[in-house]
């Protein structure tokens, strides 16, 4: 067991025993999944020349993450190195598959078989972190670090996308991201924490676990419907720069969205977190529901970019808030699998935002579709003060003495 130490930098999280060995090649997995939402509408819609299909194709693979839970446990229980390179094996395939297939149907499925392959990084990359951070006082600046780099490579990823969309055909960013992921994923299960395995009963791969608590699944749908309003928004962002004749400026404006996240999660950590949790999420709902308003007005791509920006500072933060509210809700034991769950309710929800936008940005053009996205988190920003609201009206439990 590592001696306790201080809270120190980044510095210190990263010179913990195989602790750049596991990270560095996770960053360059997860960068697949930074580079994939826009590589599979622009492969898909340049193969069919419908976003409608595209739509459908990346909401194919997000609703695929309801499996997440799974193969999370599954990687826990036998290990990351059993688990993991597999699964890599079969995404990258799938992906493959999908760079030279014309038919729409075909397209779908196959992209969504890719889903259901995708290896759990994000998930795994947290286990270990509990694991090399036991014994100090390292966890939550691992965790920091953790949410500051993946906001970067939803930075980085749509530029590197954006790039290739714009240089030539968008299947070379699909196939891209089949090599980043099988390579990064194969560097991060040769590790040694990925050897670790965690015990688990019988029957325990299928336990519903803290979605019992009423709070967890409340939370949930609230995630849920920010996740869906953003993703009209993604959709959208790429309908506009098609219209305008520039397909490959999606990726600077993803990026101009992913920029204004990291400084609002940099920031955002900077204040105390407080415990009114879902007072907190609302009004973070409602800042992006103002930000979509305004994006369907922006007259031009660089104003597009411009108020995507300012309306990236509440996504990060968000986030943060539902992590933080899943651990108080589920409690210390189940904290890491409804944190999972909130992946899998954030996923579900772009799934049906995606299919959602992809129908009114061809029928109707993406300016109504931005204001769908800010209607749905209008509409959660409401619900959740609600609720918030409701459960301060009610006298706090005693609670039980230590």
């Amino acid at each position: 067991m590592p001696r306790a130490v201080g809270v120190g930098g980044y510095r210190a999280v990263l010179g913990l025993p195989f602790a750049s060995r596991t990270f560095v090649p996770a960053i360059g997995g997860r960068l697949a999944y930074g580079i994939l939402p826009l590589a599979i509408l622009f492969t898909v819609q340049q193969a069919t020349g419908s976003y409608a299909v595209a739509g459908l194709a990346a909401a194919g693979f997000g609703i695929t993450a309801i499996t997440l839970p799974v193969k999370t446990r599954l990687a826990e229980r036998h290990g990351q190195h059993a688990v993991l390179p597999p699964l890599a094996l079969a995404c990258a395939v799938a992906l493959t598959v999908a760079s030279v297939v014309r038919d729409p149907a075909v397209l779908i499925v196959v992209i969504t078989l890719a889903g259901f392959a995708a290896p759990p990084l994000g998930p795994s990359m947290r286990a270990s972190w509990r694991r090399l951070t036991a014994g100090t006082s390292l966890k939550p600046r691992a965790y920091g670090l953790d949410a500051v780099v993946e906001e970067t490579l939803y930075l980085v990823g749509p530029l590197v996308a954006g790039l290739l969309v714009a240089a030539g055909p968008a299947y070379r960013a699909l196939l891209l991201t089949a090599f980043l992921l099988l390579t990064g994923t194969l560097g991060m299960a040769t590790a040694p924490p990925a050897r670790h395995r965690e015990p688990a009963a019988p029957g325990r791969l299928f336990d519903p676990g803290p979605l019992r608590s009423p709070g967890v699944r409340g939370l949930l749908a609230a995630v849920l419907g920010v996740g869906a309003g953003t993703s009209v928004a993604y959709t959208c962002i790429a309908a506009t720069a098609q219209n305008h004749g520039r397909p490959g400026a999606a990726g600077l404006l993803e990026a101009a969205l992913a920029a204004g996240s990291v400084a609002g999660g940099l920031l955002w950590a900077r204040r105390e977190p407080g415990r009114h949790h879902l007072r907190q999420l609302a009004a973070l709902a409602g800042v992006l529901a103002a930000g979509l308003t305004a994006a369907s007005a922006a007259p031009g791509l660089v104003t597009l970019g411009l108020v995507l920006c300012a309306t990236g500072t509440a996504l990060a933060p968000v986030y943060v808030v539902a992590y933080l509210a899943a651990d108080d809700l589920a409690g210390d034991g189940a904290a890491a699998e409804a944190g999972t769950w909130v992946n899998v309710a954030t996923n579900a929800g772009s799934s049906a935002g995606a299919a959602l936008a992809g129908v009114i940005a061809e029928s109707r053009g993406p300016g109504p579709g931005f204001l769908t996205g800010a209607a749905l988190l209008a509409v959660t920003a409401a619900a959740v003060a609600f609720t918030g609201r409701r459960d301060r009206s009610r006298p706090e439990p005693a609670r039980p003495s230590l």
